[in-house]
């Protein structure tokens, strides 16, 4: 009885595994990118690689409303189901940017779990300092907790002026959409 409920498990796993090896990837990321084309966000010159469980994107160029707003170097997306993560990774912004915030970033990591349904979880670290974010996609709530870089500081106090500074240090953005 063991030795059947033991097979089943591991004939179980086997199939979600291919299942994920063999789905097919980039006419996945194909199909999304024409999703958010709804929303005047334009994704091009970027190289796919299907690495079996993760789709690779490099050189990414996302254009906002006709107007070119970032250069992703790298980002690596694996969706298991269970755990879902995008990690971006040597993001340069436009020049448009500038005088909010520095505009490189070096590398940022979304994460969806089922274990939190309605919660994405974003974490990230550039020239700006460090965050941690969280949106709730029931109440469309984010929250993020910035803990600034000494260039940030200095420089960009105007856009700091923007969120609510707690006792370590810390800034705080809290929004509704």
């Amino acid at each position: 009885m063991i030795k059947k409920i033991v097979l089943f498990f591991a004939y179980f796993a086997f199939f979600i595994l291919a299942l994920i090896y063999f789905t097919p990837k980039v006419s996945t990321y194909y199909l999304l990118e024409t999703k958010i084309e709804v929303f005047d966000v334009v994704v091009s010159s970027e190289k796919l690689t299907d690495n079996g469980f993760s789709l690779s994107i490099d050189n990414a160029n996302i254009s906002v409303k006709s107007i070119d707003s970032a250069n992703i170097g790298s980002a690596i997306v694996k969706i298991f189901g269970i755990y879902n993560s995008i990690c971006l990774d040597n993001i340069t912004l436009s020049n448009t940017a500038k005088s909010f915030v520095p505009l490189h970033v070096d590398n940022v990591n979304i994460v969806y779990s089922i274990l939190n349904p309605l919660s994405v979880r974003g974490y990230g670290v550039g020239e700006f300092g460090e965050f941690d974010a969280n949106f709730n996609l029931l109440d469309r709530d984010l929250y993020l907790l910035l803990k600034p870089s000494k260039k940030m500081l200095i420089n960009y106090k105007s856009s700091l002026k923007n969120l609510n500074k707690n006792d370590n240090g810390e800034y705080i953005y809290d929004k509704t959409f």
